[in-house]
């Protein structure tokens, strides 16, 4: 009976247990959710170490719930690479440039790009048959180790390799969230850059966007603006046209951006 007793007694405790860790799941998941539809309608972000947290530890069922509900499961992605550039980016903007590498997706080349494939990336040959070069070029400007990558595989072994201080990562959102997370893990500082339209092959990238992380820096008690900065703003236009797509003149690309921050994704 004793036996029986102290069985019982013990059920009870794990059941007590398990229905308290339950609970505190199903909390977590709603508050989640809630902060990720938050995001969505206005790019706020309360708390981001703790949204990180949350979305870390749960992501899968806050990704069906939010499949269920009709909201587009890329959001989370697109939430914890924003909540990763704000918790890194006093970290990489005071890294030299010098100190920094950036990875570039192949699928931003033309589909008829001659460049060779080298065991450290594409090798750009800078032929004009889109912006990769210009970019590439800017970046290196400054102090950049930048490779062109087929895949992940490429980016941890020139991170092992190279020894980087910062990474900066181009790509879809499902790439730069594990680039990002990777990187993180290696306790280097990181930002993230998601691609303007993604896909495979032929993708675009904002260039804007881009340089402005590429030059980012923490100068005289304030962050880089590119809008601040003009002969950038004429080279990332110049870039884009590369592509062979019209694009809209610096006040133009800028007015958009300002929109697409104050409204939902």
């Amino acid at each position: 009976m004793e036996f029986l007793g102290l069985v019982s007694g013990t059920a009870l405790v794990l059941g007590a247990i398990l229905m308290v860790v339950g609970v505190a799941l199903a909390t977590l998941t709603v508050m989640g959710i809630a902060l990720t539809l938050l995001f969505f309608r206005t790019r706020q972000i309360i708390i981001p170490s703790v949204t990180l947290f949350i979305l870390t530890l749960l992501e899968a069922p806050i990704r069906y719930l939010l499949w269920v509900f009709g909201v587009e499961e890329d959001i989370v992605s697109r939430m914890v690479i924003e909540i990763r550039n704000i918790l890194y980016r006093d970290r990489f903007e005071r890294t030299p440039y010098d100190q920094r590498a950036m990875f570039i997706p192949q699928c931003l080349r033309s589909p008829s790009c001659p460049a060779p494939l080298t065991p450290e990336g594409i090798r750009c040959l800078n032929c004009g048959k889109c912006g990769i070069g210009g970019i590439k070029e800017e970046a290196e400007s400054l102090g950049y180790q930048v490779f062109i990558s087929p895949g992940s595989s490429l980016v941890k072994r020139m991170v092992k390799k190279y020894r980087p201080k910062a990474v900066l990562g181009v790509g879809c959102p499902m790439e730069v969230k594990e680039g990002t997370a990777k990187m993180a893990s290696y306790g280097l500082p990181v930002q993230g850059v998601l691609l303007e339209r993604d896909g495979c092959v032929d993708t675009r990238i904002e260039v804007t966007r881009l340089l402005e992380k590429v030059k980012s820096a923490y100068i005289g008690h304030k962050h880089y603006k590119i809008e601040e900065d003009q002969e950038s703003m004429a080279k990332a236009l110049r870039i884009s046209s590369l592509w062979g797509e019209n694009k809209p003149s610096h006040v133009e690309v800028l007015s958009a951006r300002k929109s697409a921050d104050r409204v939902k994704w």
